[in-house]
């Protein structure tokens, strides 16, 4: 029990949230977003490194959540804005159907904890909230959307 608690904090959750952010990071490159940051954790920061227009940084408390940010100029647009807040949600679904896959040929506790928390990720992030002034990627999407209708109309 130890055991599997230590692998969800210190393993499991900081790499499906990395999963998580790239999955945004992913779109805003596609839509040529000028620089993409992925932020894990909190705290010092201990880690630190470009790779062309995406930086990735690692901070001391690195198991307490993520965050990403794509920059661009002209803003996205609308419908660019829905691919990249879906973006984190559906690499964490896919994530999961993989870990899913991979456990039913090999049962295995630490694939067994990627699939419940990729698919804890995908389906608590698209559901519309916001909370302190934090927006759920549900909630992104259907701000999107309704932009979009607005044009529309």
């Amino acid at each position: 029990m130890l055991v599997t608690v230590f692998l969800l904090i210190f393993l499991v959750a900081p790499l499906s949230l990395i999963i998580h952010e790239f999955g945004h990071v992913i779109p805003g490159l596609i839509f040529k977003a000028r620089l993409s940051i992925i932020h894990l954790g909190r705290g010092r920061l201990v880690f630190r490194r470009r790779l062309g227009s995406v930086e990735i940084n690692i901070y001391a408390l690195f198991f307490q959540g993520a965050y990403s940010i794509n920059e661009r100029h002209p803003c996205f647009s609308p419908s660019e804005k829905i691919w990249i807040s879906l973006g984190g949600p559906l690499l964490n679904g896919f994530t999961a159907i993989l870990s899913l896959m991979s456990f039913m040929v090999h049962e295995n506790r630490l694939v067994e904890l990627l699939f419940l928390f990729n698919l804890y990720l995908a389906v608590v992030n698209l559901l519309p909230y916001s909370f302190f002034g934090k927006r759920s990627d549900g909630y992104q999407f259907i701000e999107a959307v309704r932009l979009i209708r607005r044009r529309v109309e």
